[in-house]
């Protein structure tokens, strides 16, 4: 294989887990009295989840709360409603058995992370996860990159950034790692990573 070591966003990348963010979120702001399509809510998630709740609680003057409350909605839902994404479990499978490894770099809570993962028997295929409690600066900084490269002694001409968002493509190429856009339909555009592809199983033929 050319690329050994894959870096790998969470969600919208190996877990299809943005129905379940978006209805969550819907929820949440319809509790308030407020009304929001999904569309809209889908297109300002996938370029930041932060983002979208800084500008939903600052356009409606929420609490503090309000995040919270999306949380305790989104963990509500089954995990039959949030399952990996198509190719996932076998990508995974197959990098680690041809040799090489995976890594994780998600804004995503722990504890829901290692559900899902668990659930679905996939923590197995990977050497590294960091998450959202782990204290790294957000992407598109590339801090989370420089610590997985640094402690794993990850060749950068080996080693690929997968997501489906711009800033996790940002992300990588400040951290001088080749770089794969997802392209999942949703309105997003990204003219500068190295790769694009529209399947998680093209990535083993880059």
């Amino acid at each position: 294989m050319k690329y050994t070591e894959y870096i790998w966003d969470f969600d919208g990348t190996l877990f299809d887990t943005y129905p379940v963010m978006v209805k969550a979120f819907q929820r949440a702001l319809r509790e308030l009295g407020i009304k929001e399509k999904p569309d809209t809510l889908l297109f300002l998630m996938k370029k930041s989840i932060a983002e979208t709740i800084d500008y939903y609680q600052s356009r409606y003057q929420l609490e503090e709360l309000f995040f919270n409350r999306y949380l305790e909605i989104r963990h509500s839902y089954s995990f039959d409603e949030q399952l990996p994404c198509s190719g996932a479990v076998k990508v995974c499978f197959q990098i680690v058995q041809q040799g090489g490894r995976n890594f994780i770099i998600s804004h995503r809570e722990s504890s829901s992370l290692y559900v899902l993962l668990d659930h679905y028997e996939m923590r197995q295929f990977f050497t590294g996860i960091i998450t959202g409690d782990d204290g790294f600066e957000r992407k598109p900084s590339p801090e989370a990159f420089h610590y997985l490269v640094k402690k794993y002694q990850l060749k950068k001409e080996s080693t690929l950034a997968i997501g489906d968002r711009i800033l996790d493509i940002q992300a990588g190429r400040e951290a001088g790692i080749k770089t794969v856009f997802i392209n999942s339909n949703h309105g997003l555009e990204c003219d500068f990573a190295d790769f694009k592809i529209n399947s998680l199983e093209e990535v083993l033929s880059l």
